[in-house]
């Protein structure tokens, strides 16, 4: 008697759970009018997420900050590449750097921050234009399934 009553909360706390496949429809049904609606030109062949982590403020400032980082080394790429166009590569460069700058801070002052977030995987087939693509990628999104677009 002991050991049924941890066996049923376990049984019910398991049933009051969403499952995974209902999360990743709500997901796919967020993602797909975010990209609609930013996108006018957009024709979605097939969007499945499959697979999400459940992510902290921390990491979602991180991906931000790796993402300044990626645009940071591009624009320094293209900076010694160029000619004309460096002053505006030069300009690009010092802007993600202040958003670097600024995300590291946040994540500094963040370390107490309770809020959880989606980060899915989501497989991508779209035309916009005449370009195709098909890709796996990844967005995050809070608890009410809104996109949090990371830069």
């Amino acid at each position: 008697m002991r050991y049924i009553s941890p066996v049923c909360f376990l049984f019910l706390l398991a049933a009051c759970a969403p499952s995974k496949e209902k999360i990743c429809g709500k997901m796919d049904d967020s993602i797909r009018r975010y990209l609609e609606k930013s996108n006018k030109d957009l024709a979605i062949h097939a969007l499945k997420t499959t697979d999400f982590v459940m992510i902290g403020a921390g990491r979602l400032d991180t991906l931000s900050k790796e993402s300044y980082g990626k645009k940071m080394a591009y624009f320094s790429k293209r900076y010694t590449a160029s000619g004309n166009t460096a002053k505006a590569d030069l300009d690009s460069i010092n802007y993600y750097s202040k958003l670097d700058s600024l995300t590291t801070l946040q994540i500094a002052n963040r370390w107490q921050d309770p809020k959880i977030y989606y980060y899915s995987k989501t497989y991508l087939s779209a035309t916009m234009g005449t370009k195709k693509t098909a890709d796996t990628v990844h967005y995050a999104l809070d608890r009410t399934f809104k996109l949090i677009p990371i830069q």
